[in-house]
């Protein structure tokens, strides 16, 4: 292999590294696809397990100002979906700037940002007004647990 072609596919590969269009339209298509899979098994699980993780998963009755109002479903899913697109962005975001994390550690990185959404199963549950699942369930946390890291598993595909 002699220098420039050498060059040709560092270059290559690092310009697949980069938010151009081509990528922000699959952390789009991925940060949607993820949410929306997400939201229809967590409520298939709850219809099945009685565990309400769905109904968590969209619960914003203890926030200040989003509480106070009567959201309709489709409206908390959307809102559900904004914050599963702002997980895909901030994994291919810390993706394209942390090179360690570039081939199969794609996945390691995927694990972490994952593991905020899932511990987040705990102040959701303790500040929740409405009755949803209890933080010392441990079932519905394994439930929430499991569906978030196979949510993680497709973080990879956005980039």
């Amino acid at each position: 292999m002699n220098g420039l072609q050498l060059e040709t596919s560092v270059s290559t590969a690092q310009s697949k590294m980069k938010m151009n269009g081509k990528t922000f339209y699959k952390a789009c298509l991925i940060g949607l696809i993820n949410g929306i899979m997400l939201g229809l098994i967590m409520k298939w699980v709850e219809m099945f397990s009685g565990k309400q993780v769905y109904t968590l998963l969209l619960n914003v009755d203890f926030l200040p100002v989003f509480g106070a109002v009567s959201w309709s479903e489709p409206t908390l899913f959307f809102f559900h979906l904004l914050f599963s697109l702002a997980i895909t962005f901030i994994y291919v975001f810390f993706l394209i700037r942390w090179k360690i994390f570039r081939g199969w550690h794609k996945h390691t990185l995927a694990v972490f940002a994952i593991i905020p959404a899932i511990m987040l199963y705990f102040p959701l549950s303790a500040l929740s007004k409405s009755e949803v699942v209890l933080p010392s369930d441990l079932t519905a946390f394994f439930l929430w647990s499991i569906l978030h890291l196979i949510y993680a598993l497709f973080l990879p595909k956005a980039i």
